[in-house]
C-alpha cells in the first residue's frame, strides 16, 4: 500500500508546476452617471475589434466596435430598456486601442440600473472587461470598479445614500450562472465524461462504480478549490495531457490486470516514456515538457506496475486511484474558471455553484446509464468479445489520442 500511495502522489506532483501565463481577452469602460444620463466610454485592444464580424461591412475598427457595442451593451431600469440616447462613435485612443463613446438615457435617476454586457463574451469566453464608474459631479465620491465575464454579464448599480454608487448581484445569481457553467462543462467534456466511463467498467457492481465516482468527486472537488483559490498552481498542458492519461490506463487496466499483464505493461510503458523524454528534450520543437514530468511518469508506471498483478489487487487500489486520478482533472476543471474569472465579491458562491454545477451533470449523464444500460445490452447481439472489453479498447486508444497529441501540442 506505501508503494501505492508513493505512485499516486509521484502522479499528481507531475502537475504541479507554474502554469503558464494566459493571453486574456480584454477591454475596458468608464462610465458618468449624471443624473438620468449615463455616458460611457468603452475601450477594447485592436487586435480583439479584428475578430468581430462586424467587421466585415464596416468602414473601419471604431465603425464595426460601435456596432458589436450597440448590440451586445444594454441598460434596464424596471425591465425597461434605457435609450441610447447618442449612439457610439469614434473617440481618440491609445495606439493599439480602438475607442468609442456613446450616452444613454435611464427614466429615474434614483432607481437601480441593470448593466447587461455581451459584447466579445460570445466569441472569447475568456474575456474580460473591466467597469469604471463614477459621478460626474462628485467623481470623488462615486467612484466603483465591477467586473464582467463570461459567466457573469449583468451587474445593478445604484445611487448610494451619500452620492457614491453602490453595486452588487446577490449569492443566488452568482450561484445560478456558474451552477450552469458545471453542468455545461462537465456535459461537453468529452475527456471527463470519458474517465467516469472508465470508472463504471473497473467498478463491477452499482455500488462499487458509486464508491468510485465518489472518490473521483472528493479528488476534483479539492483541487478545483485550491486551484481557483490560488493556493496551488498547476501547468495546463501537463494537467490535460495526464486526463488523456488517465483515461488510457484506467481503461486498460480491466483487461490487462485480468490477464496478468500490468507488471510487464508497467515496464513497457516507462520505456517508451524514457524514450520520448530525449526525443523531446533533446530536440526543437514538441512538448514542453520538463525532464521532471517525464521522470516522474517512469516512475509511476513501473511502481503501479508492480502493485497490480491480479484484478483483485486492481479492486483494492481503485479507491485510491480514483481520488489520485479526481485531484488531477480537478485542475482540468479549474482550468476553465481561471480563464473567464471568478467575481471577487463572492468567489464562495461562484465555486460552489461551478462545483454542484459539475456533480449534477455526471448524475444528469451517468444515472440512465447505469440504469438503462444493462437492459440495452440484452437487446444487442452477442460478440465473441465482451461489450465492456470492447468498450474498455477503445477507451484506451482514446486515451493514448489524447495524451499524445496534447503533449506534442
Amino acid at each position: 500500500m506505501l508503494r501505492g500511495v508513493f505512485a499516486f502522489l509521484v502522479l499528481a506532483i507531475l502537475a504541479l508546476t507554474p502554469s503558464k501565463a494566459h493571453n486574456k481577452s480584454l477591454s475596458f469602460s468608464d462610465w458618468f452617471w449624471d443624473g438620468r444620463a449615463l455616458h460611457v466610454s468603452f475601450t477594447a485592444p485592436s487586435r480583439d475589434v479584428t475578430l468581430l464580424p462586424e467587421v466585415v461591412t464596416s468602414q473601419n475598427l471604431a465603425q464595426a466596435l460601435s456596432t458589436h457595442v450597440g448590440k451586445h451593451l444594454k441598460l434596464l431600469q424596471v425591465n425597461t430598456p434605457c435609450r441610447l440616447e447618442r449612439a457610439f462613435e469614434a473617440a481618440p485612443a491609445h495606439k493599439g486601442y480602438v475607442r468609442i463613446t456613446g450616452r444613454f438615457d435611464c427614466f429615474n435617476e434614483t432607481t437601480q440600473i441593470e448593466m447587461h454586457n455581451h459584447a466579445f463574451f460570445n466569441l472569447a469566453r475568456s474575456h474580460v472587461h473591466f467597469a469604471r464608474l463614477s459621478l460626474q459631479e462628485k467623481p470623488e465620491l462615486g467612484g466603483a470598479e465591477i467586473l464582467f465575464t463570461a459567466s457573469q454579464r449583468m451587474h445593478r448599480i445604484a445611487p448610494g445614500e451619500e452620492g457614491s454608487i453602490e453595486t452588487g448581484v446577490t449569492f443566488g445569481e452568482i450561484f445560478s450562472s456558474h451552477f450552469w457553467l458545471g453542468m455545461e462543462h462537465i456535459v461537453t467534456g468529452y475527456d471527463h465524461l470519458a474517465f467516469v466511463f472508465c470508472l463504471l467498467l473497473i467498478g463491477g457492481t452499482r455500488r462499487q462504480s458509486l464508491l468510485l465516482i465518489t472518490g473521483f468527486t472528493i479528488g476534483h472537488s479539492l483541487t478545483l478549490a485550491m486551484a481557483v483559490l490560488g493556493l496551488v498552481r498547476a501547468d495546463p498542458q501537463v494537467v490535460e495531457a495526464l486526463i488523456g492519461f488517465s483515461i488510457a490506463l484506467v481503461a486498460a487496466e480491466r483487461i490487462l490486470a485480468r490477464n496478468r499483464l500490468m507488471p510487464i505493461t508497467g515496464v513497457a510503458a516507462a520505456g517508451t516514456f524514457f524514450i520520448l523524454s530525449f526525443i523531446f528534450t533533446f530536440t526543437q520543437g514538441g512538448s514542453d515538457f520538463g525532464l521532471g514530468v517525464w521522470v516522474g511518469l517512469i516512475l509511476f508506471c513501473l511502481a503501479y506496475g508492480q502493485l497490480i498483478r491480479t484484478q483483485d489487487d486492481a479492486l483494492k487500489l481503485a479507491p485510491l486511484m480514483t481520488l489520485a486520478f479526481g485531484l488531477i482533472h480537478g485542475f482540468g476543471f479549474a482550468g476553465l474558471l481561471s480563464d473567464i474569472g471568478l467575481p471577487p465579491d463572492n468567489v464562495v458562491g461562484a465555486l460552489f455553484g461551478f462545483n454542484i454545477g459539475i456533480e449534477v451533470g455526471q448524475l444528469l449523464v451517468f444515472v440512465p446509464l447505469v440504469i438503462l444500460g444493462p437492459y440495452v445490452l440484452e437487446e444487442l447481439p452477442t460478440p465473441p468479445v465482451k461489450w465492456a472489453d470492447i468498450a474498455a479498447l477503445m477507451l484506451t486508444i482514446f486515451g493514448v489520442f489524447l495524451f499524445v497529441s496534447r503533449t506534442v501540442l
